[in-house]
Formats: structure tokens, sequence, C-alpha cells
């Protein structure tokens, strides 16, 4: 007897995706909030304190933002989708792990600081590697923008 599988891929609900993300006013202000930290001035230590909490509070609103997406935002459906929206949707669906991960290591990173002393080169390490994880994310967000805009236009045709 042979089996049917069914092919299932993955794509988005545009609108639910978008309002997703302009309705987390908290994730925005954080992140603006950790930009501003690793801009200002002060000491290192006062910068890596700063960092230490705002990151933490990062990585919770981000996991919320990233279950919404994942949740809402994202659907799994018979293999009927436009092939480059299936690939685009798994993409940027799979960097969610891999960036809160690395926000995962930065909170790792900015808690070990504080414990063992605000060393001057380890704060610009994690100064470097927040601006860094910052670069990643903003790839991330242009990266579902352009797909939002795609499976836009593909519901109009």
């Amino acid at each position: 007897m042979l089996m049917r599988t069914k092919v299932r891929t993955l794509t988005v609900n545009p609108a639910f995706l978008q309002e997703i993300k302009e309705s987390n006013r908290e994730l925005w202000d954080t992140l603006h909030a950790v930009r501003q930290a690793c801009d200002g001035g002060g000491s290192r230590a006062e910068i890596a304190k700063r960092l230490v909490r705002l990151l933490d509070q990062l990585r919770d609103h981000l996991s919320l933002q990233f279950a919404l997406e994942e949740s809402y935002g994202y659907l799994e459906c018979p293999a009927v989708v436009e092939r480059r929206i299936s690939e685009a949707a798994e993409r940027a669906q799979a960097q969610h792990c891999r960036l809160f991960l690395q926000l995962t290591d930065l909170c790792e990173l900015a808690e070990e600081l504080q414990y063992r002393g605000f060393v001057a080169n380890e704060v610009e390490r994690l100064i470097g590697e927040t601006e860094a994880f910052d670069l990643d994310l903003q790839s991330h967000e242009r990266c579902e923008d352009d797909l939002i805009e795609i499976a836009y236009f593909d519901l109009k045709r």
C-alpha cells in the first residue's frame, strides 16, 4: 500500500505579521535604549550595568515577539504557495532561533562581566557584540519586511 504524504510549505500572513511588529512598542523602545547605551557616554562600568538590565529586557521582549510571529504571522499550508515566498519565509523564521541564542549569549556575557567586574576591554567586547547583534536583528527585520511586501503583492495578483 502506498502512503501519500501532503507536502506543506511555510508562508506568512502579512497582515498579522505586520500588526505584530507594529504593536510591540516595548521591544522597539528597549532596542532603542540598548543602542543609546552603546553609543552613550559614561564610564564603561555604567554602560555595562545598563546593558545587563537592557539586554535582559530585550531578551524577554524578543522572546514574546518571536513566539507571536511564529504563532500568528507564519503559516504552514498545502504546497500551493509560490516557492520564493516559501523559501523566504523558511529563512526568516529560521533566523529567530539563531538571533535568540545570540542575544542569550550576550546576556550571559553581560552578567558574567557584572559578577567578575567590568574590565574596560571586556566591556568594549560586550558593546561590539551588542552592536553586531543589532545589525543582525536589523537585517532580519528587513528580510521580514520584504517578505510581508512580497506576500501582499502575491495576494493582490
